[in-house]
């Protein structure tokens, strides 16, 4: 060994176990010692905002609701339990209705990986025009994780774990499986929760029987399925019919005489002896209209949280 050679010589800590050389770095540096404590335990409180009880990836493929009361036959005006849902794979989902919700809700489903960036830049103007929370922009799978895990106060924190969980959905199912969940979650009304219970209840049919109408007035109930009550507000909910009927006709799915001929005329509610309501007019001015843009509760503010309690993750 070159003993002139200051490379070869050994440090000072050398010899020193590395617990005690950092005890002794962080003694001599008193000032960053005190910036990487603080930066440490911001990054450990953000962790626990933003990540701490999600779902894994492998737990969210294990995840799938369950139905709260059997399928068959539902005594309406006695039930059996204060949420209604019957699981049923999306092979027993009209495509008529899955379609329809597709096209209203977030037309680039199956083009994006959960988050839509040009609904979101619109959303954001015209949320800044208007000075206040008018315009929403969440895509299905969003929607997803909002309602299968998380609650639907609306705060910042819970907008992050949003947008955390979406990219697990996305990276841990396909755009079938995600729209299968969706359709089996989402709310149809008090109490009312997926495609096949919201069948039963409005039209006393399984959901692989709607018809073109019947799936476009669900669909259109989706933005607030309390509000949009077509038992109350069969006349608003022929307007935000119409718009999904000409969503569709525009995406090519359907053609024009089939939209005319399924307006709310053409709709027969459970317990009701006829039509409930005249046709729509055939007004265009609320064909371009999201439905933010109509006079109507904010969705998240007016919907239940009592439904799927027991799937979500605590906060």
């Amino acid at each position: 060994m070159n003993e002139n050679n200051p490379t070869s010589s050994p440090g000072p800590y050398a010899s020193t176990p590395w617990p005690e050389r950092l005890k002794k770095w962080l003694r001599a540096h008193p000032k960053t010692s005190i910036a990487l404590g603080i930066f440490l335990t911001f990054d450990l409180l953000v962790w626990l905002i933003l990540f701490a009880g999600l779902p894994s990836v492998e737990e969210i493929k294990a995840f799938k609701p369950h139905s709260t009361v059997k399928a068959g036959r539902i005594n309406w005006s006695k039930r059996s339990a204060d949420s209604i849902r019957i699981y049923v794979p999306l092979a027993k989902i009209s495509p008529l209705l899955q379609q329809a919700v597709v096209i209203s809700e977030d037309d680039l489903f199956y083009q994006h990986h959960g988050f839509n960036l040009p609904m979101l830049k619109e959303a954001m103007r015209v949320n800044f025009e208007k000075k206040r929370y008018v315009r929403g922009a969440s895509t299905i799978t969003m929607q997803l994780a909002r309602n299968a895990f998380l609650h639907k106060r609306k705060t910042i924190v819970r907008k992050l774990r949003e947008l955390v969980l979406t990219g697990r959905i996305e990276e841990a199912l396909t755009k079938k499986q995600i729209l299968e969940m969706y359709l089996n979650i989402v709310e149809w009304g008090e109490g009312i929760y997926g495609a096949e219970a919201a069948s039963r209840f409005y039209f006393d049919k399984p959901a692989s029987q709607l018809t073109l109408a019947e799936t476009s007035l669900l669909a259109a109930m989706l933005p607030n399925p309390i509000y949009f009550n077509p038992y109350k507000r069969m006349k608003t909910c022929g307007r935000m019919q119409k718009r999904v009927l000409d969503l569709m006709t525009l995406s090519r799915v359907i053609t024009a005489e089939q939209a005319r001929a399924a307006g709310p005329s053409a709709i027969w509610l459970r317990g009701t002896p006829a039509p409930v309501a005249e046709p729509a007019p055939q007004d265009s001015s609320t064909t371009s209209l999201s439905p933010a843009e109509l006079d109507f509760p904010d969705r998240e503010e007016e919907q239940t949280s009592s439904a799927v309690d027991s799937l979500r993750t605590p906060e």
